[in-house]
C-alpha cells in the first residue's frame, strides 16, 4: 500500500469563533483539524456562514483521508482478483483509480 504525504487521518470538523480584526466582533468559522498527541493541526478553515453548503464541504474535506484509503484499498483487491487487465465494466474502478491519482497530485 502506497505511503501519503498528506497529513495522516483522522480529521475533524469544528466549530470555532475568529475575531474580526482588532475588535470584539467575532464569527463562526468550520475548521477541519488533525489532531495529534502533541498539538492540533488545522487542515483548513471554512466560514460557516459564508456558503450555506459549507458545513457540507468541511465534512467532504474531513472524509477525505478515509475515503483515499478505502478506494486504495478497492482498487487492491479489484486488481488482486481480476489481475492487472481491467475487463469488463471497469468504469467505477477506472473512476476510483483516477480519484487516487487526483488524492496522490498525479493528475
Amino acid at each position: 500500500m502506497k505511503t501519503t504525504n498528506h497529513t495522516p487521518g483522522p480529521w475533524a470538523v469544528e466549530t470555532a469563533k475568529r475575531f474580526i480584526g482588532d475588535s470584539e466582533e467575532t464569527y463562526d468559522s468550520l475548521c477541519v483539524t488533525f489532531a495529534s498527541p502533541l498539538r492540533a493541526k488545522l487542515i483548513c478553515e471554512l466560514g460557516a456562514d459564508a456558503l450555506p453548503d459549507n458545513p457540507q464541504n468541511a465534512h467532504l474535506i474531513a472524509a477525505a483521508p478515509d475515503l483515499l484509503s478505502a478506494l486504495r484499498f478497492l482498487f487492491a483487491d479489484y486488481i488482486a482478483i481480476q489481475g492487472d487487465q481491467l475487463t469488463g465494466s471497469s468504469v467505477p474502478i477506472e473512476i476510483a483509480q483516477a480519484a487516487i491519482l487526483k488524492a496522490e497530485g498525479l493528475k
